[in-house]
């Protein structure tokens, strides 16, 4: 079990020239200032725990995806790169099983919680305890007028880790100090990039007895005490990636050694563009993005019960592939049309057969029923085509073919979006059910049988085809339109993170991105009367123990 450094060595180390070669590995360029930043976040560390104390520091960045669009929380693929802003988290271990947590940042509050007061009374001995728990305790505590804060991240990341390792390792209380540099609702992940900075402090600490991929899921899942209900993939992408490259990981469950890399586009950068307009903290949207999520898992156990010869071979969503059930992508284009394109819970309770009930009433728990019924048939083609997408992406960015990366992002986004625009401007209505109608499925299916054209045959092909998920806004989709009307050929966009709002995703020639940001910058300002915020994102290296 490592205890940690002194405070006062800990501030001799960061001057030294080792320290200063991890940092250069780490930030390259900006290895200087980063020492001063490190020099000053533990000093500042020494004011609140003293001289005498023993830190372990660590750090964790946050991330940017690619390719792997709302898939990774039903075994999907995802592309992301780790940043080059991150969190630094210095631990000192406390004689009691309180955790304080300071933030050196005054619009984050400092806060505390007892391990032994937070943790179930039930027992907790699967991932589906740890759902009904986590939905169970947040009723509670909205009943009660408390709202979550990030002190919660944390807190669910000790809860759940005594939890899993209860019969192991009783969770010691800690201080602990953060910095970070990572912009909030940014869809970097700042909050993962939180808890994974505190969880890798605790790996070095405890060496808990599991693999690193069990780890990171472990991690990963913590974060469902804050209701969320997102995989694991941010989680796995923060620890694994490396800088200057694509990770290409696989979700549920993270195999570490199954990921692999794809170097960045040469000559193009990634560009975070804010539309200016935030999710709406509601529990109408949150409900809607726990709707959009159990359409994956309601359409698994449809799937099961219209197709009992598949059943053992379905578990997530992503196993509705080709290669999996050995059927061509005909058999896959005619066993979508068995799914309804529509549906309400009284529907699906016949439709779902009875040893799948209990299942789907858990699903049903988390959130309440949309009006007109679940989207099934467009959600479920846009996951299993943009898994198809993110397997394929790795490929093309090693084959250095940009167009067909660019144009797999659009089709991403296509699969999102909730309008669209032309080359003036003029907004259209959209509807993305028509990818996943029976018209439309017959003629993939016509194509693949009785055409010898290699191009259409191309163009029907899962990762072409857009599905529906509907998690953009108006305004995203303007910025991305825009893009393509204009720079089609140089640069691709693509909404970022869960979506209903925050920022676009833009990969863009180098030698083309001022004039295309300052153009777009003017037809919004224009459009929308805001004042475009943007930022380039640089590739950073994965999370790490600094000292301990």
């Amino acid at each position: 079990m490592v205890n940690g450094m002194r405070i006062d060595d800990v501030l001799s180390y960061i001057m030294s020239d080792e320290f200063y070669r991890k940092l250069e590995r780490i930030y390259g360029d900006n290895a200087t200032s980063q020492r001063e930043r490190y020099r000053k976040v533990v000093t500042l560390a020494k004011r609140y725990l003293g001289s005498d104390a023993d830190v372990v520091v660590s750090r964790a960045p946050g991330r940017v995806n690619l390719m792997g669009r709302h898939i990774d929380y039903m075994g999907g693929y995802v592309n992301p790169i780790a940043t080059s802003d991150d969190i630094i988290s210095v631990l000192e271990k406390r004689k009691n099983d309180t955790v304080v947590l300071y933030n050196t940042d005054p619009n984050y509050k400092s806060g505390s919680f007892r391990i032994s007061e937070e943790l179930p009374k039930e027992k907790i001995e699967s991932l589906a305890d740890w759902d009904k728990w986590t939905v169970k305790m947040a009723a509670e505590r909205s009943k009660e007028g408390k709202e979550f804060t990030w002190i919660d991240y944390v807190k669910g990341l000790f809860i759940y880790l005594q939890v899993k390792f209860k019969d192991e390792i009783k969770l010691d209380g800690f201080n602990i100090v953060v910095d970070g540099t990572i912009p909030s609702k940014r869809g970097m992940s700042s909050s993962s990039a939180l808890v994974v900075s505190v969880a890798m402090a605790l790996r070095s600490i405890y060496n808990f007895k599991v693999s690193l991929g069990e780890f990171i899921d472990i991690v990963g899942y913590s974060e469902w005490y804050r209701l969320t209900r997102g995989g694991t993939a941010d989680h796995a992408a923060i620890i694994l990636s490396k800088k200057n490259y694509v990770s290409h990981i696989k979700c549920l469950p993270t195999v570490v050694e199954e990921v692999t890399y794809a170097p960045l586009p040469k000559g193009y950068s990634i560009y975070l563009i804010d539309s200016g307009v935030e999710r709406p903290h509601t529990e109408e949207a949150f409900n809607y993005l726990r709707v959009t999520a159990a359409s994956y898992r309601i359409g698994v156990l449809l799937l099961k019960s219209l197709f009992p010869e598949y059943a053992d071979k379905i578990v997530l969503l992503r196993d509705f592939n080709t290669r999996n059930l050995g059927i061509n992508l005909v058999d896959l284009y005619d066993m979508l049309k068995k799914i309804p394109e529509k549906a309400t819970r009284r529907e699906l309770w016949k439709m779902v057969d009875e040893k799948y009930h209990d299942e789907l009433n858990t699903i049903f728990t988390n959130h309440n029923e949309p009006q007109g019924g679940y989207r099934l048939r467009e959600n479920i083609l846009y996951g299993i085509a943009e898994t198809e997408r993110a397997r394929i992406f790795p490929y093309f960015l090693k084959m250095g073919d940009i167009s067909k990366i660019l144009r797999l992002i659009e089709v991403s986004h296509d699969g999102d979006r909730v309008s669209i625009f032309d080359k003036e401007l003029r907004k259209k209505k959209w509807d993305s059910s028509i990818f996943s109608s029976n018209e439309k499925l017959d003629e993939y299916i016509r194509i693949l049988t009785n055409s010898d054209d290699s191009v259409k045959k191309e163009r029907v092909q899962l990762h072409w085809i857009p599905g529906g998920y509907g998690r953009s806004i108006e305004e995203i989709d303007f910025i991305c339109d825009y893009i393509r009307n204009n720079y089609a050929n140089y640069a691709a966009a693509q909404i970022m993170g869960a979506g209903l709002g925050g920022n676009v995703l833009v990969l863009v020639k180098r030698e083309k991105a001022s004039q295309m940001l300052n153009n777009l910058k003017d037809a919004y300002k224009e459009y929308y009367s805001i004042d475009l915020q943007y930022m380039e994102v640089k590739s950073g290296e994965g999370a790490c123990i600094l000292l301990s």
